[in-house]
């Protein structure tokens, strides 16, 4: 009797494993993803005003060319400075996409002030009265047209660098250089913990030194704090 259970727990094995391997028959399958590779580089400086003229990207399937098939974002207004980042997408033979980006920076190319600047920063702890230093650190100036100027973080890398927090703690704006060289704020893009502000007083710049100096709070959250930046020593694009 133990025999027969035994050759009986065999052949249904048996059975179990050819319908696994029926019911399997068809379901793998090797795709090949595709690459793709940007003309130029990730990030490059476009004039303001000037027609955009993408550099292109070449899309692989395997040995097969697949570029046609490429879809683009919306390009860059070049009308309005600012960051603008296109996104390619291309679907390979069996509809699995691939992505790839590139950063476009619309800028008056030519503008003397433009540059990455060397950020020095004094922080005050308003209710201890104490101050505190950090920098230097790299912080991006460049003119968006009508004597507005981008500037990447507003209290110059104080979280982005010093707190090794990354660019979402980093808080970017826009700023009017004034005929008497007073710097008020235009706008501010919101981040971590609210817009960042300009105090209108001591807000300067100096075209002739090329130094900016920023008297900021950081946004509601930090409503305890204000900083001085002192923006100097720009390296060219």
């Amino acid at each position: 009797m133990k025999k027969i259970l035994f050759l009986l727990t065999i052949a249904a094995a048996f059975i179990l494993s050819s319908c696994d391997k029926e019911s399997s028959l068809g379901v793998s399958k090797v795709t090949t993803y595709a690459t793709m590779t940007l003309n130029g580089a990730s990030s490059i400086f476009w004039q303001l005003g000037t027609a955009y003229t993408d550099p292109g990207i070449v899309a692989m399937e395997g040995t097969t060319d697949i570029s046609s098939k490429v879809e683009t974002s919306a390009l860059p207004n070049v009308a309005v400075g600012g960051f603008y980042t296109i996104t390619y997408s291309v679907a390979n033979s069996d509809g699995f996409k691939a992505y790839a980006t590139r950063k476009v920076i619309v800028t008056d190319i030519s503008d003397p002030l433009n540059g990455y600047y060397s950020s020095a920063l004094t922080r005050k702890n308003i209710s201890a009265n104490t101050t505190s230093n950090r920098g230097p650190f790299t912080t991006m100036v460049f003119a968006v047209g009508a004597g507005k100027y981008y500037i990447s973080d507003l209290i110059g890398g104080w979280y982005n660098y010093g707190s090794g927090y990354g660019t979402g703690y980093a808080g970017p704006g826009i700023v009017l250089k004034n005929a008497d060289n007073s710097v008020t704020l235009v706008s501010a893009s919101s981040w971590t913990w609210g817009p960042c502000a300009i105090t209108s007083a001591g807000a300067t710049v100096d075209p002739t030194t090329k130094t900016w100096v920023l008297n900021t709070t950081g946004g509601p959250a930090l409503a305890n704090y204000t900083w001085k930046v002192t923006l100097s020593n720009p390296v060219s694009f």
